[in-house]
């Protein structure tokens, strides 16, 4: 009998690290970080950006030939972008005085149209995923190309005041998203390692800039091509946070 439970101890004294170390494997796959774009990411805000665009081009005089612009447009030359980016694009003979008026105009419509809708505009499943962060103890950023009153904005309207470690804007650093910049800075600001990132954005111009930074991108077709965001460097391609390729994707990481 005290040889048979000799036996037993030692064999439970083997398996214990074993099962231990299996644990710590399996929490180890989390990534350090995740690091969400906003519009059209955690908020559907791309069709109130694309109606303001519309509605004001078309006070300009002979922007277009006096067309409204369709969602091709705004896809190709809009989504994701910088505002100066694309008011030097649209204006080129104005001054930077006249773009930034402009541009704040724009940004002050957009948040007056969507301020009563971003709560249904928050993209499905966002909850469950913060669920997931939180539970592993993983790191979370904002990184946006849109003006800070626009991401607190949704943040806010959304109900993730104070979530976020931190909300780096495109518009206060050296360079912008397609740049790698901003992520970068996140990641500095976090202590983590871009490679063991993972970014979520909706743009081609996100995409790229968090490739570039060394993160695994995936893209959420909240309105641009598959094509483009595969071929911007997206390694997975989710229809919401919900989609179960998303939580596949996360199980196996």
């Amino acid at each position: 009998c005290f040889a048979m439970l000799a036996q037993l101890i030692a064999l439970i004294t083997m398996v214990a690290p074993a099962a231990g170390f299996a644990h710590t494997a399996s929490a180890s796959t989390r990534p350090s970080a995740v690091l969400f774009d906003i519009d059209g990411t955690l908020a559907h805000t791309d069709p109130v950006h694309f109606a303001v665009f519309r509605e004001l081009l078309l006070e300009v005089k002979g922007f277009n030939g006096d067309r409204p612009i369709d969602e091709a447009f705004f896809r190709a030359n809009i989504s994701g972008r910088q505002n100066a980016h694309i008011s030097a694009d649209f204006f080129p003979d104005w001054t930077v005085e006249e773009r930034d008026e402009w541009s704040f105009k724009k940004e002050a419509r957009f948040r007056e149209a969507a301020a009563s809708s971003m709560m249904q505009s928050k993209m499905p499943g966002f909850d469950r995923l913060r669920d997931w962060i939180d539970g592993g103890s993983v790191r979370k950023a904002a990184v946006t190309n849109a003006p800070r009153l626009n991401a607190e904005a949704i943040i806010s309207g959304i109900g993730y005041n104070g979530w976020f470690e931190t909300v780096v804007i495109g518009d206060e650093c050296e360079k912008a998203k397609p740049d790698p910049m901003p992520y970068l800075k996140a990641c500095e600001y976090l202590g983590v390692d871009p490679t063991d990132c993972i970014v979520f954005e909706d743009s081609p111009s996100g995409a790229k800039a968090g490739k570039a930074a060394g993160a695994d991108v995936i893209g959420i077709l909240s309105g641009n091509e598959a094509e483009a965001l595969i071929d911007a460097g997206c390694t997975l391609l989710i229809e919401s946070f919900d989609d179960p390729k998303l939580w596949t994707y996360l199980e196996q990481r």
